[in-house]
């Protein structure tokens, strides 16, 4: 969209993730609009990725964020990758932004060359994108994106990532500072009630993952770890490995154990995370990107007061100083994944880990959390 009819500052936010579901740039852009932005997400044709998706999203921002769709031939790949920069560059070579927002690694050729000289270049560092479980049997393709990334992330005005130790990485890395904005969920006044289909599938008690299910999330092995004893487990989410994991509980006779929710927005999840039991969280930490990452998921069951099991990682370590509300596995191993869940699940644990969590809470805040943006985006 560009120039705003309001002479509002306007930002353009590339993503090549589906915004309906990404709750960090929602919450960005949240902000912008508060602070009197307009802003324009320049996305991929997701199927369910329209101008009125945003606005069930946003329905009080309706006149200050709207949307452009590339219309690509490539979902995935390098092809992909090409084809979104492509046009990306294209388009923003004819419509001009007072600030360009780059999240993640994918969207930075693009909008680097599409956007003007004088404007704010901001990138938002969701991952160690380089590091990521998917290129770690793809060297020379994970080359390329290290060198795009100590190529072209030196030259952006600001940039902010997901924890201090990427901060301290990246900064050290790039030659660039790098500031901390955490994933905290936003408080919401109310949330959204649950359709009818969801809760008829949902049991009295449940343990919950939710996220993305692709490699290295664990899920093989939680699935390999369940057993008739244990609550059903609850998954919220979708990606590229559903159909393998759900052959998996087939070939394991565990497919009654498991209930598959498919992908939830951000604005449901809160009504099942709190009816939880206990969140999962186990990641592969052989992958650099999860071993020193800070997830959403963790803060999400932090504000559901939800007990969560997660693996020993720096991150988790130094989080679980301040906020106690979940368990550390050394591995993830399906006997001791089991044997974590019935340690959390105790009556004792349980209100331990829900207390913690109800205190800790109260100092990790969205609005605490946001004020980090404030300096970067101001004109």
């Amino acid at each position: 969209m560009g120039q705003s009819i309001h002479n509002n500052p306007t930002c353009c936010v590339a993503i090549t993730n589906n915004y309906m579901y990404d709750q960090r740039v929602q919450k960005v852009v949240r902000y912008l609009v508060s602070v009197g932005y307009h802003i324009t997400i320049i996305g991929r044709n997701f199927p369910v990725l329209r101008q009125e998706d945003i606005d069930s999203i946003h329905p009080d921002l309706h006149e200050s964020v709207s949307i452009d769709l590339l219309s690509l031939k490539f979902s995935r790949g390098w092809r992909f990758y090409l084809e979104f920069n492509w046009k990306l560059w294209r388009l923003l070579r004819k419509q001009k932004y007072d600030v360009y927002l780059a999240n993640d690694l994918d969207t930075i050729l693009g909008l680097f060359h599409g956007s003007t000289h004088h404007a704010k270049r901001i990138f938002d560092a969701h991952e160690w994108f380089e590091e990521v479980d998917e290129l770690q049997k793809k060297p020379f393709v994970r080359w390329i994106w290290k060198t795009i990334a100590h190529r072209y992330i030196p030259k952006f005005t600001h940039c902010y990532t997901v924890n201090q130790w990427l901060a301290d990485t990246f900064s050290t890395a790039y030659s660039k500072d790098f500031a901390v904005v955490r994933n905290i969920p936003v408080k919401r006044r109310l949330e959204e009630a649950l359709t009818q289909a969801i809760e008829e599938a949902l049991p009295k008690d449940f343990i919950l993952y939710q996220g993305v299910i692709n490699s290295g999330r664990g899920l093989d092995k939680v699935i390999s770890a369940w057993t008739n004893d244990l609550p059903p487990l609850v998954i919220a989410g979708y990606g590229d490995k559903v159909d393998q994991f759900k052959r998996l509980a087939h070939q394991q006779g565990k497919s009654d154990l498991i209930i598959w929710l498919g992908r939830i927005t951000p604005g449901l999840l809160p009504s099942i995370t709190k009816r939880a039991l206990l969140g999962l969280h186990l990641l592969d930490t052989a992958s650099k990107n999860y071993r020193y990452s800070l997830a959403n998921k963790c803060f999400e069951y932090m504000h559901a007061d939800l007990p969560m099991l997660t693996v020993k990682t720096p991150i988790h370590e130094l989080l679980h100083e301040k906020a106690p509300y979940f368990l550390m596995l050394d591995d993830i191993q399906p006997e001791l994944i089991a044997q974590g869940i019935k340690r959390c699940l105790s009556a004792e644990s349980q209100q331990a880990m829900r207390q913690a969590a109800n205190e800790a809470k109260k100092n990790f805040t969205w609005a605490n959390e946001c004020q980090q943006l404030e300096t970067m985006y101001a004109l």
